[in-house]
């Protein structure tokens, strides 16, 4: 993995490197989980990975595949930690979608029967041609990221 980047003025970035304090639960030389301050539930945990990479488009691939092979061992605990019914796994991506820090990092939410955390969102659906353009337009993007990548390594 390339050596870690970070952000003077990023809040995880801090925590991640010892400069800030919290209460960590699991550590790795590329990730760090901790309770957030502000839990939407008791339990509420954030993966960080060390790297500073604002959004999870930018995350290198390794450093991904890393963090996501700590959610499950990091689910496992939560769930029994808090006794909770179930959890959400989400990244917001994007301040649209959520997102704080921009930091890419996933939340770990512990669910329970008539907490105060509305689910589910609305859902839309496509008209006519629209599921087919869409699902065509994501393949091309998909194809693109594809050769630029080949084209890099040659």
């Amino acid at each position: 993995m390339a050596p870690p980047t970070h952000d003077p003025h990023c809040i995880f970035c801090k925590i991640a490197r010892g400069e800030l304090p919290s209460a960590r639960v699991l550590e790795t030389a590329e990730a760090v989980a901790f309770l957030d301050i502000n839990p939407l539930n008791p339990g509420h945990t954030l993966l960080v990975p060390r790297a500073h990479h604002a959004h999870l488009g930018e995350l290198p691939e390794e450093l991904a595949a890393h963090a996501g092979s700590l959610l499950p061992r990091l689910c496992r605990a939560v769930k029994a930690a808090t006794g909770a019914q179930g959890l959400n796994v989400l990244i917001n991506n994007g301040r649209v979608a959520g997102q704080t820090i921009e930091h890419c990092h996933w939340h770990i939410i512990p669910r329970f029967a008539n907490d105060p955390i509305h689910w589910p969102w609305p859902q839309g659906h496509y008209s006519g041609n629209e599921l087919s353009q869409m699902r065509s337009r994501i393949e091309s993007e998909l194809e693109s990221a594809i050769r630029a990548s080949s084209e890099a390594r040659s």
